[in-house]
């Protein structure tokens, strides 16, 4: 079989499924991993998919605003990236941590996770996350007031100075986007400066990010990438981000799907 006939075949399995692995592309086609990544980086390169950690997705338009915005409790489907982020994510937490907790759909994930088998403090301006956080009875709640989103969020001026006093061992933040070249962003300018004051009152921020997230921009810049100690994602995100993320030297943990 011809490279050119292979690698349409790929693109059509990719196109029907949404995604492939490596190992099943192996076995189609009896080549090596080597030959593999050489056409996913070839497809990658005309836009004809996207390479993920192990594979490839069907490729798709990287926009600039973010989805219809909800709250993720009233959401009946599983967020799977979501949840194998937060539930990775978790494995971070250590016992008397006093942390943050986003306000996006990976930080209620995050709170439903939560270990039980030790005390913590959590930090959070979401209401949807507090009303998870109060059904752990080994879990201290500080919830940031203000003035609140119709999505059950504060980020004013009283959430400012509430969050000026209080000193985090670990945040775990993600933002409407992330990108190499334009760190995270966000599209209601409100929540820039709270994103900016946790993050510089915790001893170790870390990203917690769906790979639908990355490689994106929104409108209002939060912070560069290089901020992040630590990013966690799942394993569709693209292997020429975790590269380049490597480079910057931002280690990046990755959840299996």
């Amino acid at each position: 079989m011809f490279m050119e006939e292979r690698q349409k075949l790929i693109v059509d399995m990719v196109n029907t499924s949404g995604h492939i692995t490596v190992a099943e592309i192996q076995e189609r086609f009896q080549i090596s991993s080597d030959c593999v990544r050489r056409d996913l980086r070839s497809l990658e390169s005309r836009g004809l998919l996207k390479r993920t950690h192990g594979g490839a997705i069907s490729a798709g338009p990287k926009g600039k605003y973010p989805k219809e915005q909800y709250n993720p409790k009233e959401n009946t489907d599983t967020d799977e990236a979501c949840l194998a982020a937060a539930k990775k994510a978790v494995e971070y937490i250590s016992e008397n941590d006093v942390i943050y907790l986003t306000t996006s759909a990976v930080g209620y994930y995050m709170a439903k996770c939560l270990p039980t088998e030790f005390s913590i403090t959590v930090v959070t301006n979401s209401m949807t996350v507090a009303d998870e956080l109060r059904k752990h009875l080994n879990v201290s709640t500080i919830l940031l007031g203000g003035e609140m989103s119709h999505r059950g969020h504060c980020h004013d001026y009283y959430t400012m100075q509430m969050m000026k006093n209080i000193s985090l061992d670990k945040a775990f933040l993600s933002h409407t986007a992330l990108s190499i070249e334009n760190g995270a962003s966000i599209h209601n300018s409100a929540g820039v400066e709270l994103g900016r004051l946790i993050m510089k009152n915790s001893s170790m921020n870390i990203g917690v990010y769906p790979s639908e997230k990355l490689g994106r921009k929104s409108i209002h810049s939060v912070c560069p990438i290089t901020a992040y100690d630590l990013l966690i994602t799942d394993d569709q995100v693209s292997e020429d981000f975790v590269m380049q993320a490597e480079k910057l030297k931002v280690k990046v943990d990755i959840a299996m799907l």
